[in-house]
């Protein structure tokens, strides 16, 4: 990060709209756990499949494979279908923290008015 402008992005960070569909994921996902979420529990699933196909070395493929079987199976409660969601989405979150650390998803231009 030295010697860069904040505009500027290194190979290994991912594109503003990759943060924001984590971001969304997450608000839908808290909805959901409050109860006022409109979405199935699939629909999560599979924005959470989106996101994780924009962040290819932050999840292993095969765990969610075993997630998105659990999560559309008849097996276990809409509650735990959340929980598993929701750990799928931490995970991404942890292996990007441990890449870059936090950032705000707001677009450049706002990132550097908030820096002047």
């Amino acid at each position: 990060m030295i010697g860069r402008t904040i505009t500027e992005r290194t190979a290994k960070e991912p594109s503003l709209k990759a943060r924001r569909e984590l971001a969304a994921l997450n608000d839908a996902l808290t909805l959901a756990e409050r109860g006022l979420g409109r979405q199935t529990t699939a629909a999560l699933m599979a924005r959470l499949l989106r996101v994780a196909a924009m962040y290819p070395r932050a999840v292993d493929d095969t765990l969610m494979w075993q997630v998105t079987d659990l999560v559309t199976g008849d097996d276990v409660s809409d509650g735990v279908k959340l929980t598993l969601i929701r750990m799928g989405w931490a995970s991404i979150v942890q292996a990007q923290y441990k890449v870059q650390g936090l950032r705000m998803v707001a677009a450049p231009k706002l990132r550097q008015a908030a820096a002047a």
